[in-house]
């Protein structure tokens, strides 16, 4: 089984980095990393203006928008078509006749997609480094705090990519055209939030997905929801991948492609 899905794994990273979006995607990442270096360096404005090298990566982490919310929307691009492509382009039964189960197409196209949504991650927190080290230098200033602050930023904003990432794939388990999957995720991201905030008068918004979502809120004490705490939004969080996982292998394993 397990040397099936990774058999299945390389063959889905191999076609996932073969396309020209994909490469693109990869490029962009370094290359915003690096022009936010020199627009904090150049610039004359108190906002974005940093003393070191810690406190840059901290401000790539942090910012609003904050660029590992970049990395999540091309990470969801991938994972948006990755199934729902096979439909619409008709490979689908190309690759059902090999003799492989559903369960191990989907699970091998998942995992690549997860591979290369933490790549990215790791491309810009590494980029995002040497940037800082080499425009503005590493100071002993607070830089411990500063330190775990960054840490606790990258782990949340996996978290959150991991989650969207999820729902993502779902979607394009769910819907057979790619561009269609792709609309809807970016959709929901982009308006997602701004919907749950709309509804935050009714005590059971804190169980919407994109209550929960913002896991770093926490760090400065400011949660959604007064009564919210980072175990729940954890919780809540675990609760809908299940959900998520399971919807799209039920729909992709009963799903009928003869047409």
């Amino acid at each position: 089984m397990q040397q099936v899905v990774r058999k299945l794994l390389v063959n889905e990273l191999h076609k996932l980095y073969t396309r020209m979006g994909t490469r693109i995607m990869v490029l962009l990442v370094p290359v915003m990393v690096i022009a936010a270096g020199l627009l904090c360096f150049y610039s004359g404005e108190q906002e974005i203006q940093v003393q070191d090298g810690w406190e840059f990566l901290d401000l790539v982490l942090t910012a609003v928008p904050n660029l590992m919310n970049i990395v999540t929307l091309f990470t969801i691009i991938v994972a948006a078509g990755i199934v729902a492509s096979e439909f619409s382009g008709g490979t689908i039964k190309l690759l059902l006749i090999r003799p492989y189960s559903r369960s191990q197409f989907l699970l091998a196209k998942y995992t690549a997609v997860l591979l290369f949504g933490l790549s990215l991650a790791l491309i810009m927190v590494i980029t995002a480094f040497i940037t800082g080290g080499f425009l503005f230098g590493f100071g002993a200033g607070d830089a411990e705090n500063v330190v775990a602050n960054v840490v606790k930023a990258t782990a949340f904003g996996v978290i959150g990519l991991v989650v969207m990432v999820t729902f993502a794939f779902m979607i394009s388990s769910v819907l057979r055209s790619g561009a269609v999957a792709i609309g809807v995720s970016i959709f929901f991201l982009l308006s997602g939030p701004q919907l749950a905030y709309m509804l935050k008068s009714f005590a059971w918004t804190k169980y919407l997905l994109f209550a929960n979502l913002d896991l770093y809120s926490y760090t400065a004490g400011r949660p959604f929801l007064s009564d919210m705490t980072l175990t729940f939004s954890l919780l809540v969080l675990a609760g809908y991948m299940a959900v998520f996982g399971v919807l799209a292998w039920v729909i992709f394993a009963k799903r009928d492609v003869a047409n």
